[in-house]
């Protein structure tokens, strides 16, 4: 069975959300934040941030839901800082073995980001990103599904 959350954010980015925009809202059940809200928070993030070509906005959408995840909240004394570190280089790392970059202007071969772009290269840097993305889930015991109930077609 295909995992219903890569399918989603391909759709999602050749509609023409960005690629952090889409990637970010296929996770979107597993933080208690609109998608609205969600949508405005990573607009800027696309295009390799801002259309800069700098981090890959697949990585930097998935940061925010990771780190929404693994902080405390805590704003007195919060002690979370490391821990949500660890896992931000986690998934960084993990996404950078398997594609060879996490910058976009690498991944992209020079070219300027759209949905075309990023689906015309090997490996499936969408698929890549979900898989290093929900074995971190694991790691951590988060409950998700490939298949989420919002995903209706």
């Amino acid at each position: 069975m295909e995992n219903k959350r890569v399918e989603y954010a391909k759709k999602k980015n050749a509609q023409g959300y960005n690629c952090a925009q889409a990637i970010a809202l296929a996770y979107q059940d597993l933080i208690p934040i609109s998608p609205e809200i969600l949508f405005k928070m990573v607009e800027g993030f696309g295009g390799g941030m801002g259309r800069m070509q700098e981090m890959c906005g697949l990585l930097t959408g998935l940061y925010v839901i990771l780190s929404y995840l693994t902080s405390d909240g805590n704003m007195e004394n919060g002690k979370s800082k490391m821990h949500t570190y660890n896992y931000i280089k986690k998934l960084h790392d993990n996404f950078s073995k398997q594609t060879g970059s996490a910058h976009c202007l690498i991944l992209l071969q020079g070219q300027a980001p759209s949905a075309k772009v990023c689906k015309s290269f090997s490996p499936d840097k969408y698929l890549v990103a979900c898989e290093v993305f929900e074995d971190i889930l694991k790691e951590l015991h988060i409950d998700f599904s490939q298949q989420p109930t919002f995903i209706t077609d």
